[in-house]
């Protein structure tokens, strides 16, 4: 009798843990969709990015024709070719552009 109420403890824990976890992944799933939307809506476009650049540096007319722009639809980067290899000096997200070029 002992085992059957062990078991049957056992069988209830694992049904509560699972239910836990179900109600848990879709709160997460709804989160992460809400999250992905508002970036893909507040993404801000080639034109907020060189608008920022160009109120950090006021010598800036030789390098925003090197600085390249890319779209990822939840968030956007600012390129310019270094040596040969592209580095990235800027990043776009949630209507705000954020660089860290050290214009070296």
């Amino acid at each position: 009798m002992e085992s059957v109420v062990v078991v049957a403890a056992v069988l209830l824990a694992l049904y509560l843990v699972f239910k836990i976890f179900k109600t848990m992944l879709k709160w997460l799933v709804i989160g992460v969709v809400v999250l992905c939307a508002l970036a893909y809506f507040s993404n801000p476009d080639s034109r907020a990015h060189h608008d920022k650049l160009t109120s950090m540096r006021k010598d800036i007319s030789h390098e925003v024709k090197g600085i390249k722009f890319d779209d990822y639809k939840i968030f956007s980067l600012s390129k310019k070719k270094v040596n040969g290899e592209e580095k990235i000096v800027g990043i776009g997200a949630f209507g705000k552009v954020w660089y860290f070029d050290d214009g070296k």
